[in-house]
Order: structure tokens, then sequence, then C-alpha cells
């Protein structure tokens, strides 16, 4: 049972581990997308690409026409604030590092308190044979 425990943490420790990995890189790649500007030509190709007529099976595309007039005025009206965001998005990454070092600490005490549950706890045949 012991094993089990430290093999679940293993795996859960893994997980949360990628899932930071994860996180920190998008956060970078966000971050450098802002302050260079790259976000704003991408959001202003996106808000212009037509509408494609197989779309209007599953989506009006009246809909997805508002969606691109709404990207196209948030980054008008944004568009001092992108550097500054991006610059504010580098922050993250150090964060996420320090979110992943608390849960990595929650998941080891976790394991450790099961880990000392599971060796006090005794069945009740092993305990009737030893009393």
């Amino acid at each position: 049972m012991k094993i089990a425990i430290w093999l679940l943490f293993g795996a859960l420790a893994l997980a949360w581990t990628a899932g930071a990995w994860l996180t920190a890189a998008v956060a970078q790649w966000s971050a450098q997308a802002m302050a260079s500007g790259t976000a704003e030509a991408a959001g202003r190709a996106v808000a212009a690409w037509p509408v494609p007529p197989w779309m209007a099976l599953w989506v009006d595309p009246q809909w997805v026409k508002a969606l691109q007039d709404m990207v196209a005025w948030t980054l008008d009206t944004g568009q001092g604030l992108l550097p500054w965001l991006g610059t504010a998005m580098g922050w993250l990454v150090p964060l996420v590092w320090v979110g992943w070092g608390f849960g990595l600490a929650v998941l080891l005490v976790l394991a450790a308190l099961a880990h000392w549950g599971v060796s006090r706890w005794r069945p009740a045949a092993l305990r009737a044979a030893s009393a």
C-alpha cells in the first residue's frame, strides 16, 4: 500500500510539473508576443479573415463577423496597453513556478500523511492476534 501511495504521488507530481511547464511556456510565449506587437498583428489578421461559407452550417456568419469586429475593437482600444501587458505577463512565469512549488509541497505532505496513516492502521485480525 505504501508503494502505491508513492507511485500515485510520483504520477501526480509528474502531471503537476508537466502542467506547470506548459503554463509557463504559454505565459512566456504570450508575454513575448504581446511585448513585440506580434499578438496585435495576429489579432488583426484574424479579424480580417473572410467567413468561409461552410461555417454557416454550424455557426451564424453574422455571429462570427461580430466576433471579428469585437477583436478589432479590442485591439484598437487596448493598443497602448499591449507592450505593458507583455511586461506584466513576464512576471507570470515565476509565479507559475512558485505555485508549482506550493502545489508539490501539498502533494508531498498528503503523501507523507497517507504513508503515516497506512503504517498506523492495522487490520482487526492483526490487532486480535497481538492482544
